[in-house]
C-alpha cells in the first residue's frame, strides 16, 4: 500500500509544467488577435508592447490600451478499452480571461517609453466527479503575469529598436483525488482530495525588438528570454476519507499524506518572433509571422517536498521546440471601418507520452476575423477566433504511450471571443 502512495505523490506537481508547455497565448489586443497575431512587422496599437516593442518608435503622444479575451475552451475524453470501455467523460466548461492592457508615450519625434500587462502561459482543465483521470487532475489552473516596461527609439526616420524587462509572477491551484493505483493506468481506489496552490517568486527576463515600417513595407524582429518560475513553500493540502473499504488505509495514508510545504521551479521558454508586413493596395495589407519556441529546455521537473525527503524526485515531460506560422491581413473600408482576419498554424511541443488531462495539447488549427471602428481620438476593436485543438489519442500501433497508464483520445477546441479600446490623449 505504501508504495500506491508513493506513485500518488509522483503525479502531485507536474501540473504547472504541462499546462505552461501546452498552453501559450498571444491574443492580447483586438487588432492583432482578429488577424492572428501577425503583427510583428507593423505598428497598429499599444498592444505592440507585447507583440513587437520597437513599434513604440512609430507612436504618437499618450495612448492608452486595453481588453480582455473570453476563452470558452471545450474538451472530452474517450478511454480506451479494456480498462475504460471506450466511455466518453466531458470536460466542465469555464471561461478564461486573460488581459492585455498598455500605457505609452512618445517624448520626442525619436524616443518612447511603455508598460504592459499580458498573461501569456497559462489556463486550465477541469473535469467532471466521475472522470476516471481524476487522480491525476480534477481541476487544474496555471496564471503567468507579465509585467513588460520597455523602452523604444528610431535610429532612422523608418527604422525603430527597443529594450525592455519582463517581470514575471506565476500562480498555481490543482485540486484531484488521492488515489491509491494496484497498477498504472487503473481507476485505483479513491482514498482523498488533495489541493496544491502556490504563488511563485518574483522572476526577471528580458526582451529586444527591431522594426522597419514604410508606407507600404514592414519588417520586425522580437526576442523574449526564458523565464523560471520558482515555487517556494506551496501548500500542498490533503483530506483523507475515514471510513475506508480497504484495511488500515486510512491511517497509513494519514501518515505519508499529511499537509505540507512543497518546492518546484518551471521554465517559460523562450521565442523569437519574424514578421513581414506589404500593403498591397490602397485599402487591403496582410502580413506574415513565423515564431520559434524553445520548449526543449522543459525537459523535467525537480520536486522537493519538505515534509519528506524520501518522496523527492525529477519527473520527465521531454518537450520539443515548436514553431507557429501566423498570417493577418486587413481590408479599409473607410477612414473609421476596417475589416480583418487571420490563420495560424500551431506546432505542438508536447510528445504523445506527456498527453493527459493536465492539458490534452495537439497541434492547432486557428481562424481569426475582426473589425475595427476609429472614432476621434478612441478606437474599438472586437473580434472572434476559433482554435481547433481536435483530436489526439495516447494510443499508438495498439500500445498506450502515456507515462501514467492513462490512454485514451483527447478532442478539444476553444472559442475566443476579443473586445479592446485605445484612446489617444
Amino acid at each position: 500500500m505504501r508504495k500506491g502512495i508513493v506513485f500518488l505523490l509522483a503525479l502531485l506537481m507536474p501540473v504547472s509544467g504541462v499546462l505552461a508547455s501546452g498552453f501559450n497565448i498571444y491574443e492580447f489586443g483586438g487588432k492583432a488577435s482578429a488577424m492572428s497575431g501577425a503583427v510583428v512587422g507593423r505598428y497598429w496599437d499599444g498592444s505592440t508592447i507585447f507583440y513587437n516593442p520597437a513599434g513604440l518608435g512609430f507612436s504618437q503622444g499618450t495612448q492608452f490600451y486595453g481588453g480582455t479575451t473570453l476563452i470558452f475552451p471545450t474538451a472530452k475524453f474517450v478511454g480506451a478499452s479494456p480498462i475504460f470501455s471506450n466511455t466518453t467523460y466531458n470536460a466542465v466548461e469555464n471561461i478564461f480571461t486573460p488581459i492585455g492592457v498598455y500605457l505609452s508615450h512618445k517624448f520626442d519625434d525619436n524616443f518612447a517609453a511603455g508598460i504592459g500587462v499580458t498573461n501569456p502561459f497559462g489556463l486550465g482543465v477541469e473535469w467532471s466527479d466521475d472522470f476516471p483521470g481524476r487522480a491525476i487532475s480534477q481541476n487544474a489552473v496555471l496564471e503567468s503575469f507579465y509585467i513588460t516596461p520597455v523602452l523604444a527609439y528610431k535610429i532612422a526616420p523608418n527604422f525603430s529598436i527597443s529594450g525592455g524587462l519582463d517581470i514575471v509572477i506565476a500562480r498555481v491551484n490543482l485540486q484531484r483525488a488521492a488515489n491509491m493505483f494496484d497498477s498504472p493506468g487503473s481507476p485505483g481506489y479513491e482514498i482523498g482530495e488533495v489541493e496544491l496552490s502556490g504563488t511563485s517568486r518574483t522572476a526577471i527576463g528580458f526582451n529586444f525588438s527591431a522594426m522597419y515600417q514604410s508606407e507600404k513595407l514592414g519588417f520586425g524582429f522580437m526576442y523574449r528570454h526564458s523565464v523560471t518560475a520558482d515555487f517556494r513553500d506551496s501548500d500542498a493540502d490533503f483530506t483523507i476519507y475515514d471510513n475506508l473499504s480497504v484495511p488500515n488505509a486510512a491511517a497509513i495514508a494519514k501518515f505519508v499524506l499529511f499537509d505540507q510545504k512543497a518546492n518546484a521551479s518551471l521554465n517559460f521558454p523562450n521565442y523569437f518572433a519574424l514578421g513581414l508586413y506589404y500593403k498591397l493596395t490602397e485599402k487591403f495589407g496582410a502580413e506574415v509571422d513565423y515564431v520559434w519556441f524553445g520548449w526543449s529546455q522543459f525537459d523535467q521537473i525537480t520536486l522537493d517536498f519538505q515534509g519528506n525527503d524520501a518522496l523527492d524526485q525529477e519527473i520527465p515531460f521531454n518537450y520539443s521546440d515548436s514553431w507557429q506560422l501566423r498570417v493577418g491581413t486587413h481590408y479599409d473600408l473607410n477612414d473609421k471601418l476596417t475589416l480583418r482576419a487571420g490563420y495560424s498554424y500551431d506546432v505542438t511541443p508536447q510528445p504523445i507520452e506527456s498527453v493527459s488531462p493536465l492539458l490534452p495539447d495537439n497541434t492547432r488549427n486557428n481562424v481569426s476575423f475582426g473589425a475595427s471602428y476609429a472614432f476621434g481620438n478612441y478606437t474599438v476593436d472586437a473580434g472572434y477566433m476559433l482554435v481547433n485543438i481536435g483530436e489526439r489519442s495516447t494510443v499508438e500501433d495498439g500500445v498506450g504511450k502515456n507515462h501514467y497508464g492513462f490512454n485514451g483520445t483527447y478532442t478539444s477546441k476553444a472559442d475566443l471571443f476579443f473586445l479592446s479600446f485605445g484612446i489617444k490623449f
